[in-house]
C-alpha cells in the first residue's frame, strides 16, 4: 500500500499583510517592464520583526531606500508596467533563487537577523512558497502581457556607507 506524507507548511502571511507583489501601471504601453525586488521594508507580523530593532528594519539592509519612489516615477514617466515587492529582502530576497545562500540571509552588513538564524527547512519552504513564488509568478504574468519580449529593467539603490566605509 502506498503511503502519502503530507507536509503542512507554516503560514507567514496574514490577510492584513496584503499581497507579496504590486503591479504599478499594469496597462503601460512601453516595451519595457520595471521590476523592484527590494521596494519595501515590510516584515509580516507573524515574523515578529525578525528580532530586529526599528532602525535596522528601516535601514538599507531591509530594503533599497528610494527605489520604490523611483520605480513609481519611472513607470508613470515611461508609461511602463512595474512589479514591486511588498516584503523586505530580509524575509526573502526576491532577487535570488531559493538555492542561493543569500536568499534568506542571517546577516546583512553588521546586522544579525535573529529571525533568520538556524531557520528550519519548513520555515524556509514556507517563505519560498509564500514570498518568492508569488512574486515571480507576478513578474511572469506581467511579462506574458507583452506581444513581443520587453526590456526588463530592475531598479535598485545603494547605501553610501557599507561596512563602515564610504
Amino acid at each position: 500500500m502506498l503511503q502519502v506524507t503530507r507536509v503542512i507548511l507554516p503560514s507567514i502571511l496574514a490577510s492584513d499583510d496584503g499581497p507579496v507583489a504590486e503591479v504599478i501601471n499594469p496597462s503601460g504601453a512601453a516595451d519595457m517592464c520595471l521590476v523592484c525586488e527590494h521596494a519595501s521594508p515590510a516584515i509580516p507580523s507573524s515574523l515578529n520583526g525578525l528580532g530586529l530593532a526599528e532602525d535596522e528594519r528601516l535601514s538599507h539592509a531591509a530594503w533599497d531606500i528610494g527605489a520604490l519612489d523611483l520605480t513609481r516615477a519611472l513607470a508613470e514617466r515611461l508609461d511602463a508596467p512595474a512589479v514591486v515587492a511588498r516584503i523586505s529582502r530580509l524575509v526573502y530576497d526576491c532577487n535570488r533563487p531559493p538555492h542561493a545562500p543569500g536568499a534568506i540571509t542571517a546577516r546583512s552588513e553588521n546586522i544579525v537577523v535573529a529571525g533568520n538564524q538556524n531557520l528550519p527547512d519548513a520555515a524556509r519552504a514556507a517563505r519560498i512558497a509564500e514570498i518568492y513564488e508569488p512574486f515571480h509568478a507576478t513578474v511572469t504574468e506581467a511579462l506574458d502581457g507583452f506581444r513581443t519580449p520587453p526590456a526588463l529593467v530592475t531598479i535598485h539603490s545603494f547605501t553610501p556607507v557599507w561596512m563602515g566605509q564610504p
